[in-house]
């Protein structure tokens, strides 16, 4: 649903939209809108911006009914890329600007971002798919925003370094230029390869969706590169925050669906392998402890292992459902065992431009 005002049809079509994508964030949405506010490519009418909602509890506040502005309310909460693809889907702009809604945006970043597409434009061999700009936490130290995609290998390594490390390059050997992927809090699109991919994958609810979006558009010959001469302030990333037991159900399942869509089935199979393993022996310390979230966190992630290697599994929204199903301590019959044995519910398979809506 678009609750966005009709804007006059002499309008010109904006250079860059901005995208939004808000879960009961609704003070940093209005503080982000109102810093892009005022920056002169959207008074100009350059920039617009589109705040998706993926139906948060309370309601969108009236400031956000304003001329540039639309707001999509979904009727669900169906991810991050879900959200993203709403956005994208109602925008006629050559570019979007994919920002989280507790990132800081100083005046002049705008300007400096079209100064940019400027030179990505005139490139002889044209311009890339995907930019990711720079990202600082709020005392002014580096933030994390650009990784190598996932393997094997890599995950055993990563389990060495602390949480808030350990997807990224280290700073110390990061460069601008190309690079694997770069993260979704400050990402800059180009519409014509996000047509050609029909959007990100709306199966991811959170958490990977960004790395399989890289990985799909590198396997498709669209350049993904990493910028640091545009640079945001990310205030609270996900690394960075405790880790409840339902998130940990969507992190363990995205991470899964990544290596099942986009790594050799060999490595996909050892690491259901592993995380049934893990979810096991967590579980049953949970147990021991009386942790019943915790436990059942572990019993839902076990058998979303074990239904994603036969083939079936959750999707989307699906993920969210289990995990806050085993947050609740639902009857079990209704939950994880079924999940391992018996069929998910079939995706429809999206046309090029995509005909399902997004969230996050």
């Amino acid at each position: 649903m678009d609750a966005s005002p009709r804007e006059p049809q002499t309008r010109p079509d904006a250079r860059l939209t901005v995208v939004v994508v808000n879960y009961d964030g609704w003070p940093d949405v209005l503080g982000l809108v109102d810093r892009l506010g005022h920056e002169p490519e959207f008074l100009s009418g350059a920039c617009r911006i589109a705040v998706v909602d993926n139906a948060s509890p309370s309601p969108a506040p009236d400031a956000l009914r304003r001329p540039g502005l639309r707001l999509v309310l979904r009727p669900d909460n169906g991810g991050f890329a879900a959200g993203v693809n709403a956005g994208w889907r109602g925008s006629r702009s050559p570019w979007l600007l994919l920002l989280n809604p507790d990132v800081a945006v100083e005046p002049g970043t705008i300007g400096r971002i079209f100064d940019r597409i400027a030179a990505l434009e005139a490139r002889p061999e044209g311009p890339p798919g995907v930019v990711g700009f720079g990202l600082s936490n709020a005392d002014g130290s580096p933030q994390g925003s650009v990784g190598v995609f996932p393997s094997l290998a890599r995950s055993f390594r990563e389990q060495l370094s602390p949480r808030s490390r350990r997807k990224y390059v280290p700073r110390r050997r990061l460069r601008p230029g190309p690079v694997d992927w770069t993260t979704g809090a400050c990402m800059l699109v180009n519409a014509r390869m996000m047509a050609e991919l029909g959007g990100m994958d709306e199966d991811f609810f959170l958490y990977h969706e960004e790395v399989a979006f890289c990985r799909v558009a590198s396997d498709r010959g669209w350049g993904v590169e990493y910028d640091p001469t545009v640079s945001v302030v990310h205030r609270a990333p996900l690394q960075d925050r405790p880790i409840s037991p339902k998130m940990r159900v969507v992190i363990r399942h995205s991470k899964l669906l990544y290596f099942r869509k986009h790594a050799p089935r060999r490595q996909f199979l050892a690491l259901t392998g592993i995380v049934e393993l893990e979810a096991a022996a967590r579980g049953t310390w949970a147990a021991l402890r009386k942790a019943a979230a915790e436990r059942r966190a572990w019993e839902t992630i076990g058998a979303i292992a074990r239904g994603l290697r036969r083939g079936r599994g959750p999707l989307g929204r699906e993920v969210l459902e289990l995990a806050e199903r085993a947050e609740r301590g639902d009857d079990p019959d209704d939950g994880p065992r079924r999940l391992g044995d018996g069929p998910s519910r079939p995706r429809p398979r999206r046309s090029p431009r995509g005909s399902r809506s997004p969230g996050g």
